[in-house]
């Protein structure tokens, strides 16, 4: 079942004092990207890294991808707002992405595995659209409490490690990049 659009969630994935523990400039340095190549934000919200990509691949191009139109509508107003005409918006459903086999070069899914239905079958089709060689870079939240689970988060990182390698890919490196957050990047 689709989530439905919370506006409140827009406004908090904007705030400004979220850069304070989530530098998409930190992120960037961590992910084996180049200005010429095609990526993928796959579950983009209103854009919080598909901007910062988008300014990165400047020869390139970035696909915002996201299940509620509102987000990508956000992303293309930010993006027109700061004149970056490399960007597309793409509408996808829940477990399946939207991009054709061998399409981009990288892809970057920030809490989006802990947040589908079919993880499984997310990944797959992430692997379907890389390119040979092509890299995935995934960040979610790392697990707190005494029984090793937050809340809201119902994947561990092992968990999730291990659902990349299924689909496909290999692991390449892994980096804390906040207190709370950390990055694990795979090569398909």
């Amino acid at each position: 079942m689709v989530k439905k659009y919370d506006p409140a969630v827009k406004e908090a994935l904007l705030a400004k004092d979220r850069a304070d523990s989530l530098d998409t400039h930190r992120v960037m340095s961590f992910l084996p990207l180049m200005p010429y190549q095609e990526v993928a934000d796959m579950g983009c919200g209103p854009g919080y890294f598909t901007i910062p990509l988008a300014k990165f691949t400047f020869d390139g191009k970035v696909f915002a991808l996201d299940i509620h139109q509102e987000m990508l509508d956000a992303v293309r107003e930010a993006a027109d707002e700061v004149r970056l005409g490399n960007v597309e918006t793409v509408l996808s459903k829940e477990a399946k992405v939207a991009l054709g086999k061998e399409t981009i070069d990288g892809a970057l899914a920030a809490f989006l595995l802990s947040d589908v239905a079919k993880p499984a079958k997310v990944l797959k089709d992430m692997h379907a659209s890389l390119r040979n060689g092509g890299w995935l870079g995934v960040i979610e939240e790392t697990l707190i409490g005494d029984n090793g689970a937050d809340a809201e988060v119902s994947l561990s990182e092992s968990d999730i490690s291990d659902l990349v390698l299924d689909a496909g890919f290999r692991f390449t490196g892994r980096y804390d990049i906040s207190a709370t957050n950390y990055m694990l990047v795979f090569r398909a």
